[in-house]
Formats: structure tokens, C-alpha cells, sequence
């Protein structure tokens, strides 16, 4: 019998920057959105947002950069969870348990505050085809909506919880990386890589095409997480070192004004993220050290910032982002105590009934 395949080594410590990355990126996120809501029209910008909004890829503002932090730094950790489990089942098992209790907690919560402030009556709010699509398709992330009967119409913005838009992107990739788990490219490097590029041209020839990633800002965001998986899959030919940042920053530089820009500043941004999250010898304060809040204040700070700009009124943006983050990192918290974490400690048990099923159905073979 061939032996199995080693597994990448666990890290020596557990002690480094991507929980304070993940939920910097998070409140970078908010802090860009307090703008954009607030502002009369909703089209205003943050000033880091003005400065690279003409020069960044896709034209990312902060916000933008924020979630761009999140996919580069899951493409690395989701298909370093693959390749450690071997198994799609606990792979998915991990990935669902990580993504949905947070999401229906959050989805919850907003439908209960939002019975509250919403111009029609309670009853005729929750009985409202609009509440009922907007909590089954926010639960399932099969088809979001995201405005509410009578709910931020005095906004600037009506949209409930824009944010939401990311997690069905998010989920595809998953199942990229499951997919590719199943087939054997996660151990293949050339031929994962292969794929990648194969992924890339038709994403640059025929993008309407593209399967699973129907939308342009889709396929945009999605190249931060395809990037991060191509740096784990490769991480013993392309190691994340301090010279690797500046030497792939300056391959950016050099492309700014080509097609190749968008490609070169994806991985070259996300290979600085992991490099920075994982082996910097620089050491940021453990922001997650009392629980990851990151997922928690990402999927609590649209709705909560727009509170605040129907309770305050547009036109005052830092006041209403200090405002919301002062509330969204508590219910963050909460989130991560009473529901993720809790979640989380059930990894391992459905795929634990299922390598017994599998074990039993083996004639000749003792159950484990």
C-alpha cells in the first residue's frame, strides 16, 4: 500500500498577525463604509479611499482593500485546511460550521432590530414577502436581498446589509478549493497551477463564461483568494520572505501601466499579507487573543453603521464609524462566545460518523 501523502507541518506557534490582520481588515471595512452611508447620495469616500481609489486595481478603495485582506489571507488558510484534513467531508464540515452560524445569527438579529424601526407594523413587517426572501436567502446565501420593507428610507443608502454580497463569493471559492482537494491538484503543483492559468485566461477571453463567478466584481475579488491558494500550494518554490515583498512589489510597479497589473498586484498584495500574518518578525498586538471578531464585526458593522446614520443623519462620518465600531466589536464578541466558538468545537464530528459508516461498509476490515 502506497503511504499517505505527508501533510504540511502545523505551525511551531499559533502566536501571530492574522487574527490583528483579519480584523484590521474588518474595520477597515467599516471605517470605508461610514463614508460611503453617510454621505448625502451615499457616494462619498473615505480620504484613503480618495488617495488609491484611481491607482489600485479594480478601483479598490478601502473597503475594497479590506476585503481584499480577507480572501488573500483565506486562499492560504482554506486550502492549508484541506490539505491538512484530506478529507472533503471535514474540509466542508469546517468551512460550514466557520461560515453559517454567524451568518444566521446575524441575519436574525437584523430582522428582530429592524421589526422594530421599519415604518410598517410589526406583523405586516415579518410577514412581508421582502423579510421573508431576506432572511431565506441571507441564510442560505443562495440569493441575497438587501433592503427591507420600510427599513433606512431616509437613508442616504437603503441597502440593510450590503456587506453580505462577499460570502456567496466566498463559499464558490471553497468549493474551487474543495473541488480541487477531491481531484488531486492541491498536491499537484504543476497542474494546479496549470488550472490557475487555464482559470485566468478565460477569465480575461470569455469572463461571462466564468463558472461560479457570473459578475466582474465577483471575478475581482476572487483573485485575492486565488492568489493566496497559489502561495500555499506553492509555498515550498515560492517561500514568504521580506525580499519577496519588495521584489514582487517592484514587478507591480513595473506592470502598473500594463493588462498584467491587476494579476501582479493581487499576488503581490497577498504574498505581503501572509508574509506579514505569518513570518514577519514584526509582532502586532494579538487583537484575537480574546476570540476572532473579525467575521463577527464584518457582518454586523453595515447594519450597525446604518443605525447610527438613521439615528444621527448623513455628513458625519467618523463620528458614526467610531460610533459603530464601538458596537459591533462588543457584539462581536458576544458572537464569537455564544455562537462561532461553540460551532467551531463541533469540527470533526459529522466526518467522524462518516469515516465509521465508510469503516463498517469495508467487509473484512475492523471499524476503527
Amino acid at each position: 500500500m502506497a503511504a499517505a501523502a505527508p501533510k504540511p507541518p502545523a505551525p511551531a506557534s499559533r502566536r501571530n498577525n492574522i487574527g490583528t490582520l483579519r480584523l484590521a481588515g474588518a474595520l477597515a471595512v467599516l471605517f470605508g463604509h461610514a463614508f460611503v452611508l453617510s454621505s448625502s447620495g451615499g457616494r462619498g469616500h473615505d480620504p484613503i479611499s480618495d488617495a488609491v481609489n484611481d491607482v489600485s486595481p479594480f478601483h479598490l478603495g478601502l473597503p475594497g482593500l479590506g476585503v481584499a485582506m480577507f480572501f488573500a489571507v483565506s486562499g492560504y488558510l482554506v486550502t492549508q485546511s484541506y490539505v491538512r484534513r484530506g478529507s472533503f467531508v471535514a474540509y466542508a464540515e469546517a468551512r460550514l460550521l466557520r461560515i453559517y452560524p454567524a451568518l444566521w445569527l446575524a441575519i436574525g438579529l437584523t430582522i428582530a432590530v429592524s421589526a422594530l424601526i421599519s415604518t410598517f407594523p410589526p406583523g405586516d413587517f415579518l410577514s412581508a414577502r421582502p423579510t421573508v426572501d431576506y432572511a431565506i436567502g441571507g441564510a442560505s446565501l443562495l440569493d441575497l436581498h438587501y433592503f427591507l420593507p420600510g427599513v433606512f428610507t431616509d437613508n442616504p443608502r437603503a441597502a440593510v446589509n450590503g456587506s453580505l454580497w462577499t460570502l456567496p463569493v466566498e463559499l464558490r471559492m471553497y468549493l474551487f478549493v474543495g473541488i480541487a482537494g477531491v481531484i488531486g491538484m492541491l498536491g499537484r503543483r504543476v497542474l494546479f497551477n496549470l488550472a490557475l492559468i487555464a482559470i485566468v485566461a478565460v477569465a480575461a477571453i470569455w469572463p461571462e463564461h466564468m463558472p461560479l463567478l457570473a459578475h466582474h466584481e465577483q471575478l475581482e475579488i476572487s483573485t485575492f483568494f486565488l492568489a493566496g491558494a497559489v502561495l500555499f500550494v506553492n509555498r515550498e518554490r515560492i517561500p514568504l520572505t521580506g525580499i519577496g515583498v519588495i521584489a514582487l512589489a517592484t514587478l507591480t510597479a513595473a506592470l502598473s501601466w500594463t493588462a498584467a497589473f491587476s494579476l501582479t498586484f493581487a499576488l503581490s498584495f497577498s504574498y505581503a499579507v501572509m508574509w506579514f500574518g505569518l513570518t514577519s518578525p514584526v509582532r502586532l498586538p494579538d487583537l484575537a487573543a480574546k476570540g476572532d471578531l473579525s467575521y463577527g464585526t464584518y457582518l454586523f458593522a453595515f447594519p450597525v453603521t446604518q443605525l447610527w446614520v438613521a439615528a444621527l443623519g448623513p455628513g458625519k462620518p467618523l463620528v458614526i464609524a467610531a460610533l459603530s465600531a464601538a458596537v459591533c466589536l462588543p457584539l462581536a464578541l458576544a458572537s464569537w462566545r455564544a455562537v462561532e466558538a461553540p460551532a467551531l468545537r463541533l469540527k470533526g464530528r459529522l466526518s467522524a460518523i462518516t469515516d465509521r459508516r465508510v469503516s463498517y461498509s469495508r467487509p473484512g476490515r475492523e471499524a476503527r
